[in-house]
């Protein structure tokens, strides 16, 4: 229904590419030749989000009475994160995929050498639907259910409380590689422009109306 396939091991280009050609006035922006550096950016980026979740986090549970133990809830709460944290980095491509048009094919990889998952789509989409698409996951499944858990009593008992705002956190800085990709497209694209991809070493062109 939504045109979304899981494509699995991601090994080079061509298995990406399938317009055949390019319009003639397309331009190449945010071109990466570090990805650990474009990584770093959108970390430094969202890093004082980060730790203003941290600290409210803290804030929220000083005063809950409760001692660390090692016991099986730990243990637990260990596996709940590491787990739910696989799942939703799934999800979160997914959602990505639901911000392209309805009937343009999106494809899902994994990338072995990046150790990543990620979303290639060819569809045309403007400017600021691109810049919504990569926030979603980051909204939806990050900085909204923080807050949600932050307003909300402390309902759920200790030590899983904490275990869900580390999600929280997680699924908001797992998306560093997004915002990067925001840092270039409000750098280098100007209003107006359709943004699409070209494979991956050559992920975003620009293209005038």
């Amino acid at each position: 229904m939504f045109n979304i396939k899981y494509m699995g091991k991601y090994t080079s280009d061509e298995q990406l590419i399938k317009r055949k050609e390019i319009p003639e006035n397309a331009v190449e922006f945010g071109i990466i030749t570090d990805l650990k550096k474009e990584l770093g950016r959108g970390f430094l980026m969202l890093l004082p989000l980060f730790l203003i979740m941290v600290m409210a986090t803290i804030f929220k549970v000083k005063n809950v009475d409760y001692h660390i133990q090692k016991d099986y809830r730990i243990i637990i709460s260990i596996i709940m994160v590491i787990a739910s944290v696989r799942v939703l980095t799934l999800v979160h491509e997914f959602i990505h995929c639901l911000f392209y048009p309805r009937k343009a094919l999106k494809t899902i990889w994994h990338s072995k050498e990046q150790g990543a998952y990620f979303v290639y789509c060819e569809e045309e989409v403007s400017k600021l639907r691109f810049i919504i698409m990569c926030l979603a996951p980051m909204f939806i499944l990050g900085i909204i259910p923080f807050i949600i858990w932050l307003i909300l009593p402390n309902v759920i008992s200790m030590p899983y409380n904490i275990a869900v705002a580390i999600i929280t956190w997680i699924m908001t800085i797992i998306a560093m590689g997004d915002v990067s990709n925001i840092y270039w497209i409000i750098k280098e694209v100007p209003a107006g422009a359709k943004v699409f991809n070209y494979g991956l070493l050559r992920s975003f062109y620009l293209k005038d109306n």
